[in-house]
C-alpha cells in the first residue's frame, strides 16, 4: 500500500489517528477544569507508566484542551542531564503563556499587571533576555526574583493564579518526564500546588513520568500524596487496542483480516507505541488494495520488530557500558517483571553493594527504575526480550 497515505504515527509524542482507551483520564481533567470554573478546587494530577504507553500524547491532548478553554497553559519537559534548564524553561513558557492571554492586555487590571510583573521579574532574575511586557517594574515590590525556585515558583502560582481567577480561567502547568526533576525542583512544584490550594487559586500541575514518579514526589515532600491525584497509564484494554489498530485503516476503506488483526494485537501486547509501529510497517508491507492479510501482518510485524530493535531498544542499550549491559542481562530472566536486586547480584556472582554504581547509572540514564526498595525494573516494555536477543548476537 502507498506509504504516503499510511495512517499510523509511531514516534515520541505523535498523536495517533485514534486516541483510544484514555477517555477516563481526559474526562478527569475536564472535570477538574469545570470545577475550577465554578470556583471549586481539585487536586493536581500525575500520570505515570512505562515508556510507550502514550503519556506524552495524553499530556499534549490535555494541554490542547485547556488551551481551547483559553486557560493559561504552560508545557515543559524535565531534563535530568540539564536540571538547570527547568527554571529557564518555566520563564520562557510563562512569557509565552501570558502573551496568549489577549484579554489581559485589553483589561490590564491590577491583578493582571501584578502577574505580568512577577513573570517578567522571574525572567530577569535568571538573566534571560527576550520579550518584555510593557509595564513598569518596581524592583522594590517585584516578586519571583530571589533565584530560589522554592520561593519563586510559589510567587508565580500566587500572582498568576489570582489573575487567572479574576479572568474566570485557570492555570495548567504540564510537566513531562517529571521524574527527572531534582528533589529540590519537585519540592518547589509541590509547594506551589500546596500554596495555591490554600489560597483557593486555580493553579494545577499535570505531570507525566515513569512509574517511580509518585515515590519520588513523596520523598521530595511528605504531603505530596495528598496534593495529587495519581493515575496509572498502562497498556490498552482489548477493545481500545483493537480500535487503535483498525480505525485508522477503516477511514481509508482498508480492513484487517481477523487473523491478521489478532496476530498484530497479540504481538503488540496492547502497548500504543507498538500498535503504531506494527500498524505502520504492516501497511507498508501489504500487497492487497483493500485488505491486510495474515501474510502482510507476519512480514510487516517482523519488519516493525527490527525497527524497534534498531531504534526504540538499541538507543538504550548503546548508552549502557559493558558492566551495565551485564546488569541488564542479569535482569532479563525475569521477563520484564521487577527483579530483586539480590537476585541480580546472585546471577552476576557479585555482592549487592558492588552493583550500586551500575544500578544508579542505569537509573540516571532512564533505562531502569526502582519500583520499590530492593527491586529494579526496565522502563521499556519488551526490553528483557531485546536484551536476550542482543546478548546472544554479541556473544562470541
Amino acid at each position: 500500500m502507498d506509504p504516503r497515505s499510511n495512517p499510523y504515527n509511531p514516534g515520541a509524542g505523535l498523536r495517533p489517528f485514534a486516541l483510544t482507551g484514555r477517555d477516563d483520564d481526559i474526562e478527569a481533567v475536564e472535570v477538574l477544569a469545570d470545577r475550577a470554573t465554578r470556583g471549586l478546587m481539585s487536586r493536581s494530577m500525575v500520570f505515570s507508566g512505562l515508556r510507550g504507553v502514550g503519556k506524552t500524547v495524553l499530556l499534549n491532548e490535555l494541554a490542547g484542551r485547556t488551551q481551547q478553554r483559553n486557560w493559561f497553559t504552560v508545557q515543559i519537559e524535565a531534563d535530568r542531564s540539564h536540571p538547570e534548564r527547568f527554571a529557564r524553561s518555566l520563564a520562557v513558557e510563562f512569557i509565552n503563556g501570558a502573551r496568549s492571554q489577549r484579554r489581559w492586555f485589553s483589561k490590564r487590571n491590577e491583578q493582571v499587571r501584578d502577574a505580568l510583573r512577577t513573570i517578567t521579574s522571574f525572567q530577569i532574575s535568571l538573566g534571560l533576555d527576550g520579550f518584555r511586557f510593557d509595564i513598569d517594574l518596581d524592583r522594590s515590590s517585584a516578586r519571583a526574583n530571589t533565584g530560589d525556585l522554592y520561593i519563586d515558583l510559589a510567587d508565580l502560582a500566587t500572582s498568576v493564579g489570582v489573575a487567572a481567577s479574576e479572568s474566570g480561567i485557570g492555570v495548567a502547568l504540564f510537566i513531562d518526564e517529571m521524574q527527572d526533576l531534582t528533589a529540590e525542583q519537585m519540592s518547589a512544584v509541590c509547594r506551589s500546588c500546596h500554596l495555591a490550594a490554600q489560597r483557593h487559586l486555580p493553579w494545577f500541575v499535570i505531570g507525566g513520568g515513569l512509574p517511580n514518579l509518585p515515590k519520588a514526589l513523596a520523598e521530595a515532600e511528605s504531603y505530596a500524596e495528598r496534593l495529587f491525584e495519581y493515575r496509572t497509564i498502562d497498556r490498552l484494554g482489548d477493545e481500545a487496542a483493537r480500535s487503535a489498530l483498525v480505525l485508522p485503516t477503516a477511514a481509508a476503506d482498508v480492513v484487517w483480516a481477523n487473523d491478521a488483526c489478532e496476530f498484530a494485537l497479540s504481538e503488540s501486547g496492547g502497548y500504543p507505541y507498538f500498535i503504531q509501529q506494527f500498524g505502520k510497517s504492516t501497511w507498508d508491507a501489504a500487497i492487497g488494495p483493500s485488505t491486510i492479510s495474515l501474510d502482510d501482518a507476519t512480514f510487516g510485524i517482523a519488519e516493525g520488530q527490527q525497527q524497534l530493535d534498531h531504534g526504540f531498544y538499541a538507543s538504550r542499550w548503546e548508552r549502557a557500558t559493558p558492566t551495565e549491559r551485564r546488569f541488564l542481562e542479569a535482569m532479563a530472566p525475569d521477563d520484564g517483571a521487577s527483579s530483586a536486586s539480590s537476585d541480580v547480584a546472585g546471577r552476576l556472582g557479585k555482592s549487592l553493594s558492588s552493583l550500586g554504581p551500575a544500578r544508579a547509572s542505569l537509573i540516571n540514564k532512564g533505562i531502569v527504575y526502582s519500583p520499590e526498595h530492593g527491586s529494579i525494573a526496565f522502563t521499556v516494555p519488551g526490553m528483557a526480550d531485546f536484551v536476550r536477543r542482543r546478548a546472544r548476537a554479541e556473544r562470541p
